[in-house]
C-alpha cells in the first residue's frame, strides 16, 4: 500500500485521465480523493458520480445541465456535474454502467473540453480532471461491444490498480485500528488477539467496505472496550468451509458435522457462489445472474446485502 500511495503521488502531478481498477469495496473512491487532494486542483471541487445509480432518462441533464423548459419539470436552469467540477476533479464511479447514448456525449465533452446544456444553444468551456473507476474489465466490455473503444482510450490513459484486501492481509491490523478509531471516537476500543486472528484468516469478498461493516457491527455488540472474536459474528474460515461443503456434496461424501451458526454458514455459501459466478463472468452482472439462474435485480439485491457491491 505504501508503493500504491507513492504511485498516487506521482500520478497526481499529471492532468491525464486516470482509470482506477479494483474489486468492489477495495477503496477506489478513496484513491480518487487522494489523487485530487495532492493535485494542483486540490482546492477546487471533487465531484463523485455513481454512473450506475442514475436513470438513463436523466443522465444527459445530470451530466451537462439543462435550460429552463428543456423538458417537462425543468422549471429552472441547472448546471450539471461537469460545470460543478470546473477546475476540479470529476470522478466517474462504475463507469462501465454508462449506456451507449451517454458514452457518445461524454466522449465529445472530453474531446472538445466543452458541454452544451440540454435545450441550450451554446457550448460552455469546462476544465475538469477525469478520474474513472470500475470493478469490471473494460477491455472485455469493449470487445463485446458494450463500451466504446474510443472512450476507453480516453479514460484509460493511466491505470491505477487497487489490490484486494485478501492480497494485503498485513494491512488488516492498521486498517482495523483506523476504522475503529473513526467509528468509536473517544471510546478507543481494541481488538483481542483472537478477533484479529479471525480477521486475518478471512478472505473479505467485500474488501475494505466489508471490514468496515463487520467492525461497526462488532462495536455495537461488544459489551466493553475489547472486541472479542464472538463479537465479529462470522466464521473465520467461512469461505473455505463453504467451498469444502459444496465439493463434498458433489462427491457424495459431505461431512456429518453441523455448522456452528447456520445463518453465517449459509451467508458464506451464498457469498462464495456469487463471487465464483461474478469472476467467471468477468464481473458482467447480467451474465453472472444468468449463470446462477436468477434475475439481474435479484443479483444486485444479493450483492448489496452481502456487501459484495454497492449498487443503486
Amino acid at each position: 500500500m505504501r508503493a500504491l500511495r507513492e504511485q498516487i503521488m506521482r500520478i497526481a502531478a499529471s492532468d491525464a485521465a486516470v482509470a482506477i481498477v479494483g474489486e468492489s469495496g477495495s477503496g477506489k473512491e478513496l484513491a480518487a480523493r487522494d489523487l485530487h487532494a495532492h493535485s494542483q486542483r486540490g482546492a477546487h471541487p471533487f465531484i463523485a458520480v455513481n454512473c450506475g445509480a442514475i436513470p438513463e432518462a436523466l443522465m444527459e441533464s445530470e451530466f451537462f445541465g439543462h435550460r429552463r423548459g428543456a423538458f417537462t419539470g425543468a422549471h429552472e436552469e441547472r448546471s450539471g456535474f461537469f460545470q460543478a467540477a470546473h477546475n476540479g476533479t470529476l470522478f466517474l464511479d462504475e463507469v462501465a454502467e454508462l449506456p451507449p447514448s451517454i458514452q457518445v456525449k461524454l466522449l465529445r465533452a472530453l474531446q472538445e473540453r466543452s458541454v452544451r446544456k440540454l435545450g441550450g444553444q451554446r457550448e460552455e468551456a469546462v476544465d475538469v480532471h477525469i478520474v474513472s473507476a470500475t470493478n469490471r474489465d473494460l477491455s472485455e466490455a469493449v470487445r463485446r461491444g458494450e463500451f466504446r473503444q474510443d472512450l476507453y482510450y480516453r479514460l484509460q490513459v493511466i491505470e491505477l490498480r487497487i489490490p484486494p484486501l485478501r492480497d494485503r492481509r498485513e494491512d488488516i491490523p492498521m486498517l482495523s485500528e483506523t476504522i475503529l478509531h473513526r467509528l468509536a471516537g473517544a471510546r478507543q476500543p481494541s481488538l483481542s488477539a483472537d478477533a484479529m486472528a479471525q480477521l486475518g484468516a478471512y478472505d473479505f469478498p467485500g474488501n475494505v467496505r466489508e471490514l468496515e461493516n463487520i467492525l461497526e457491527r462488532a462495536l455495537a455488540m461488544a459489551p466493553d472496550q475489547t472486541i472479542d472474536a464472538a463479537d465479529l459474528q462470522f466464521e473465520p474460515a467461512l469461505q473455505q468451509t463453504a467451498s469444502a461443503a459444496l465439493l463434498g456434496a458433489r462427491q457424495g461424501n459431505a461431512s456429518d458435522a453441523l455448522p456452528l451458526c447456520l445463518p453465517a454458514y449459509l451467508r458464506g455459501v451464498e457469498q462464495s457462489l456469487l463471487m465464483r459466478a461474478l469472476r467467471q463472468a468477468r464481473f458482467h452482472r447480467a451474465q453472472a445472474a444468468q449463470l446462477l439462474g436468477i434475475s439481474l435485480r435479484q443479483l444486485r439485491y444479493r450483492m448489496q446485502r452481502l456487501s459484495i457491491d454497492e449498487y443503486d
